[in-house]
Formats: structure tokens, sequence, C-alpha cells
């Protein structure tokens, strides 16, 4: 066995003896930097909302899983918008290129929240305040065989008037792809850092570990590629239910939560589809059942948890769109392009 695959080995076991004792990072507390598991592209979005195991030549796919990240990205430039609710803004921006034989990746996300007014203890307007988050991403990947392994450095940041809060984390992932067949299996654990600074002394939340699992295939004869995504895969239970309060509902009766084996189960998973009617033209179409159970009303889900859109590529430019749904008093667009900078220069 080469050195290079002892070391990652070695990399993943000690990975795997962290996360062991990282269990407290749950669905339900007090997280910090959650912005980072907004999907960060309209593909992304309209698959569910993660996907890690969808291997192709968009520029997109570090941030999702570091593995992902491939020679035949070089030169490709993405940029995404997606118009969050209460008028917040989320754009991000990939880059990939090769040097020296390397290929690696930048990545920059951006959430803008507004301004706000500022006002005393009375009440008094002193003026405005803004707030933001931001990550910026390095990734590099390297091939062994049909087996991509990849990482990405990132450094995270918090500002709210004059406070801020900044981390540094790590993302690792590998990918195995069949050498004559659509599929593909990958497997990355997410958000593996330090806290560089704190909002105050007495703020001490959690970063927003993940870990997931996928696969995606196309079935030989069928022009449609499947995607399942696991995620916190750490966790059994994820229902969103902070036990150190008491919930009551209007009439003062303590609300509880029955959420059987399967339904449980099932919150850890998102399926994707990508329907390929052309080699410039798909469908994708996602459902997520963690958002569908978290967001939805009672007696009326609407289109919580679903997502569509779609992929139009021509040689120069891909522009993809999707539509998510989170609940009936608001779902969510998002816009994106690739452009191939090298085909622009020629």
């Amino acid at each position: 066995m080469s050195p290079v695959k002892i070391a990652f080995k070695v990399l993943f076991i000690h990975i795997f003896l962290l996360i062991a004792f990282q269990l407290k990072a749950q669905i339900g507390r007090n997280n910090s930097f959650t912005f980072l598991n907004i999907p960060s592209n309209p593909v992304t979005s309209g698959l569910g909302g993660i996907n890690i195991s969808k291997a192709n030549n968009d520029p997109n796919g570090f941030l999702q899983n570091p593995a992902l990240l491939d020679s035949s990205q070089n030169n490709l430039l993405a940029i995404n918008y997606l118009p969050y609710f209460s008028s917040i803004k989320y754009s991000s921006v990939a880059y990939v290129s090769k040097i020296q034989k390397q290929t690696f990746g930048l990545g920059i996300q951006y959430v803008g929240y507004g301004d706000f007014q500022q006002t005393d203890a009375s009440g008094n307007i002193l003026g405005k305040f803004s707030a933001n988050d931001f990550a910026i991403t390095l990734s590099h990947a390297r091939k062994q065989g049909n087996i991509t392994f990849g990482g990405n450095l990132k450094y995270v940041g918090s500002v709210i008037e004059s406070y801020s809060a900044s981390a540094l984390l790590l993302d690792f992932g590998g990918i195995f792809k069949h050498p004559n067949k659509d599929f593909s299996y990958a497997l990355t654990v997410k958000n593996i850092g330090i806290r560089l600074k704190d909002f105050s002394p007495f703020d001490n939340p959690d970063l927003p570990l993940d870990v997931q699992m996928g696969i995606s295939f196309k079935p030989q004869y069928m022009p449609v590629r499947f995607s399942l995504t696991a995620h916190h895969l750490y966790k059994y239970d994820i229902t969103y239910l902070d036990k150190s309060i008491v919930k009551k509902d209007l009439s003062g009766n303590i609300i509880e939560t029955n959420v059987n084996v399967l339904d449980n189960m099932a919150r850890h998973l998102i399926f994707g589809a990508e329907l390929l009617f052309s080699k410039n033209f798909n469908i994708l179409v996602g459902y997520n059942h963690l958002r569908s159970k978290e967001l939805s009303q009672q007696n009326l889900s609407g289109f919580s948890g679903f997502s569509v859109g779609f992929l139009f590529k021509t040689k120069k430019i891909n522009f993809s769109y999707s539509y998510s749904g989170y609940n009936t008093a608001g779902n969510l667009n998002s816009f994106g392009l690739v452009c191939d900078l090298g085909k622009f220069i020629q």
C-alpha cells in the first residue's frame, strides 16, 4: 500500500474518532455559522438541498464535497444568487484552476441581512447597523485510481454591528466513481474546526458539524440519474426540539412529539433525480423529508420539502434555476451561471 493511501486512511480514522466526541453538536442546539447549511447553488437546491455524489464538471461541487473537485472543471467560474427570506441576500462564487498539474478551488459565500435600526435603552434612534455572514474556502483534491479524496479549508465569520465571530473549519471527503458505469458513492465530513473568536466571552455555540453519505446512479436504459443523500449520520434523533425548554400551546398544554423509527430515519434522507432530456437540458427534482416535517404546518404541508429546477447548457455558459418549498408562508428561488473562461479568452 502506498504512503498516500496509508496517510488518507489514518486521516479518516482520526476524523471519525473526533466525531465520536462531537455528539453534542445536535440539531436544535445553539449552533453557529448555520448559513453554511444553505445550498450554495440552484442545482443542489433543485436536488433537495444536499448532494455530495453528483460527479460532473460543475465548479460548485467542491462546496458540497471537496472530492467533487476535478481537473475537467479548469477555468470554470460559477456565480449564484439566492434572494432569501425577509430580504436577506445570499450569493456565492466558485472558481477552479489547475496550478502546476494540481487542481484547486476557491469559493466565497456571503449572506447580507440588510440594515437594522439602532436604538439606545430608551428607544431613541441612534442610526443603523448591518449584519452579514461569510465564508472563504480553499479546496484541493487528488485522484487515486477510481477514488478521489479532497479537502476544504474554510475561514468563516459573522458580523453584527461592532460584534464579530470567526472560525477555521475543515471539510474532508471522498468519492468512488465506477470506471464503466454511471455510478458514484461519496462520503464527507463537514465543518470540523476551531472557533477563533466569539461574539462575547459567554458565547460558545456549537459548530455546524455534519457527516454525509450519498450515491448517484443512472440506469443504463433510463434518461434519469437518481441520487440519495444521508446527512447527520453521527446522530440518530435529529428532530428539532429543544428539550431544555418545556413547550406549551396557547391553552397551556405541553406539546409532545411522537416521531416513529421510520420517520426519524427518513429525516436523514434527501432524494434527488435529474431528468436527462438532452445534453443541453435537464430537469431537477428533489425531496427533503426533514424540511418537510419541520417546516410544514399541521394538516397543511403544501410544497414543503419538495424542490424543482432546470439546467440549461451551452458551449460557454450554463444557466440553472430552482424553486424550493419551505413553508406556506414562502418558498425560495435560486439562480446560477457557470462560465467557461477558457472559451471566452480564445
